[in-house]
């Protein structure tokens, strides 16, 4: 008996597992009409043959609602059958989108900034999300009571029209500015400091005088930095008060601040939470140029703990916090100030990965990294990294990132590029009175096979000129940072109009250059060079008639150089300086010492305006007095826009031939910025001031002309890096010269790259 029990129990257990684990035969897709039945499958959780669970149709219904396919979606299971039946109402399809009564703001701009689009899913909170953007839009123009009113044309299959019927209303700008509560400062002097201003006619091209919200809520913490930057420490400010004017015909804002008393520096202090850190702790102190009794200011604590941080991480301490600790003296109006070190623990490199490179080998990019796997992290090496990896110019974005691992005391670094074309096909023109037109053909592969290598073919042609030049370098000779590199070139130069004479030279070049340190390199060159003197006109300078013939040239020169910038094509910041002595002789026929040095500076002024001022000097020794005049120093063209190439320096007075000069001096200065509707594009616009002196030349016949007039111009410009490669029109104005420099206003290049 007992056991008959037993079996009867586990039957009926059996039948009811049966009847609670019911498969699911089949999925029935109903009411759809514009989406396929697979395709609706696609999105649902579950699939026949799975068990049916208690549940599974609120899951369906939340899951299809989520795609924003669907406005209505209804479940039903049946047991008896094993059927689920899964009913859709499908939201309909936009067929366009179109704009009424818009005259302020253009279809084109409004279609940019709405979400639903032709051929897209109509949903009521796109519609909605769209409303709001275009009031936005509008009252940042100055429509702040503007209405729109969405109207829908329904088509058939299910497509619907969607027509944004717009009432702009009256320009409701700002017509009064109030302040309250300020004393220390003038409401003129806090007009300059928000950011919304009155409406004036000169405001004609900004936006300032339109009432934004975010813009007046933007003020309060503008106002809030003006006050902490100048010693007021204890202010506050109610939320700003925007009334419309009775008429609706402007607004008024009103700011009421609490300014408190004027505060100053009191001692200044570094704490270190866990003194048992490795921490230099005095030359953390050494960092910080506050001074008792200086006006507080919140901006120089910043500054003073962004360099803290930076040592810190340069110290091996990459997450670092540091609390600046304020303690206030009513009695005095000073404030304590104590920097509280938290260093978290060092952080060490466990693995750089490399992406995003398909033609640069893995190793040239390894190689200009400052970090090495088992180093400890240091944000100053970082940047040095990104930094020189931008300088190679083989890609046109550079990232470098640390991401957690499994070790806390470990990150991986990911170094993420984009690469760019590193070929170049140059082709180059100008346009002048005194050369006529020049035309120049310059490729260079500077990645070549992503190896680094350089390689480079150039030649230019004019009536006045016509060169070669083949190149190879080598960046890193036997895998050693050590620049190796060798030219073969000819030159063939017709110094008819202002010389009277032709030249021509063959020569070869070798240099290696090895760094000193992590900005500064050693270059050494060797030139082999045959010069010949050609077509002297017979009524040319005698110092011309001295020179016709061959002459052989050996020269060894050593270049000294620093160089701190971001890129060597368009810089944005760092410096670069050069020193070269060359010395010419070992027996050949000419023999001197040159001295050069060029250096210049890059600004950011703000993310878009670049200030670049560059400086050169130079002087020429000529040791046996056998130097020609071909060695000498020549002044104009791209160094001083405005003129010449060798428009400007010493002449014969009889013959006004261009001598050169053994001394040479000039400057350059520039302004880049992005020209208005074209920053995208990547296009820049150029002022410039340019100045140069060339002079000195031995005169054993008492006829050279040599006016010692610093030459300056001054000229605008256009820079655009196309797709196409460098293109640059330059127009330069001489506002000092001096009789016979023969002048160039007009200049243009470009190219392209590949």
């Amino acid at each position: 008996m007992k056991k008959l029990l037993l079996t009867t129990s586990a039957i009926v257990a059996t039948a009811n597992v049966a009847m609670a684990q019911q498969i699911i035969d089949e999925i029935n897709i109903k009411g759809n009409k514009r989406l396929q039945p697979e395709l609706i499958e696609t999105y649902l959780p579950y699939s026949s043959g799975m068990t049916y669970r208690t549940g599974m149709e609120q899951q369906i219904i939340k899951k299809l609602f989520a795609t924003g396919l669907f406005s209505d979606v209804r479940v039903s299971w049946n047991k008896s059958t094993g059927k689920m039946t899964v009913e859709v109402n499908e939201n309909p399809q936009v067929n366009r989108v179109a704009f009424e009564d818009n005259e302020e703001i253009a279809d084109s701009v409004l279609e940019k900034i709405i979400t639903l689009k032709s051929r897209s899913v109509f949903t009521n909170t796109k519609v909605q999300e769209d409303i709001n953007a275009i009031q936005k839009a509008y009252r940042t123009k100055g429509y702040y009571l503007v209405e729109v009113s969405p109207e829908y044309i329904k088509r058939d299959q299910n497509r619907i029209d969607v027509i944004y019927k717009i009432t702009e209303g009256p320009e409701t700008l700002i017509s009064k500015i109030n302040f309250i509560g300020n004393k220390a400062f003038s409401d003129s002097d806090l007009e300059q400091v928000v950011s919304t201003k009155e409406n004036k006619w000169w405001r004609l091209l900004s936006s300032n005088d339109a009432y934004d919200p975010d813009r007046v809520d933007f003020d309060k913490e503008l106002l809030r930095r003006y006050y902490m930057q100048r010693g007021y420490a204890d202010f506050s400010m109610n939320d700003p008060i925007v009334e419309l004017q009775r008429d609706k015909s402007g607004f008024i804002v009103t700011y009421t601040v609490n300014e408190g008393v004027k505060y100053s520096f009191g001692n200044i202090d570094v704490s270190v939470a866990d003194p048992m850190l490795d921490i230099n702790i005095d030359k953390i102190k050494s960092l910080i140029n506050i001074e008792k009794n200086q006006t507080y200011n919140t901006l120089e604590v910043e500054k003073n703990i962004d360099r803290m941080v930076e040592e810190l991480s340069n110290q091996g301490y990459a997450f670092v916090e540091i609390i600046p600790m304020i303690r206030k003296n009513q009695d005095t109006k000073q404030i304590n100030l104590t920097f509280d070190l938290k260093p978290g623990p060092r952080i060490y490199v466990n693995r750089i990965n490399i992406e995003g490179n398909t033609r640069t080998q893995d190793n040239v990019i390894r190689r200009q990294l400052r970090l090495a796997e088992g180093d400890a992290l240091q944000q100053n090496k970082l940047k040095r990294s990104k930094d020189r990896l931008s300088y190679l110019d083989y890609f046109s974005k550079v990232d470098i990132t640390s991401e957690d691992t499994n070790y806390p005391d470990k990150v991986d670094l990911n170094v993420k590029v984009e690469e760019q074309s590193t070929g170049e096909f140059n082709i180059g023109a100008g346009v002048s009175s005194y050369e006529g037109v020049l035309a120049t053909l310059d490729i260079k592969e500077n990645n070549f096979l992503g190896k680094g290598q350089q390689l480079n073919f150039g030649f230019s042609l004019s009536s006045k000129r016509k060169d070669f030049n083949l190149g190879i370098t080598e960046p890193w000779f036997m895998g050693r940072e050590l620049l190796a590199g060798a030219d073969i070139y000819s030159k063939e130069t017709s110094y008819d109009d202002e010389s009277s004479y032709d030249e021509k030279i063959l020569g070869t070049s070798f240099r290696l250059g090895f760094p000193l340190d992590e900005f500064k390199r050693n270059t050494v060159r060797l030139r082999l060079e045959n010069k010949e003197v050609t077509d002297v006109d017979s009524d040319a300078s005698r110092f011309i008639k001295e020179l016709e013939g061959d002459r052989t040239k050996v020269a060894v020169a050593n270049t000294l150089s620093l160089d701190t910038r971001d890129n060597k094509l368009i810089p944005t910041k760092g410096y670069n300086a050069a020193w070269t002595v060359e010395y010419a002789g070992f027996g050949a026929d000419i023999s001197y010492v040159k001295n050069v040095v060029r250096g210049s500076y890059n600004y950011a002024i703000t993310d878009d305006y670049v200030l670049t001022v560059a400086g050169r000097t130079g002087y020429l020794w000529d040791i046996n007095d056998d130097v020609p005049i071909t060695e000498n120093f020549r002044g104009g063209g791209s160094t001083l826009r405005g003129f010449a190439s060798s428009g400007i320096g010493p002449r014969d007075s009889e013959t006004n031939d261009a001598l050169g000069g053994q001394f040479m001096i000039g400057h350059n200065v520039e302004l880049r910025y992005p020209i208005p509707g074209m920053k995208d594009s990547g296009v820049n616009g150029l002022l410039f001031w340019d100045g140069g002196l060339v002079t000195d030349v031995n005169d054993p016949y008492g006829v050279v002309d040599d006016e010692k007039t610093y030459r300056q111009s001054v000229g605008t410009g256009v820079f655009w890096r196309s797709p196409l490669g460098p293109l640059r029109f330059e127009f330069g104005i001489p506002i000092v010269s001096a009789d016979g420099d023969e002048k160039e206003v007009f200049s243009f290049s470009f190219g392209t790259r590949f």
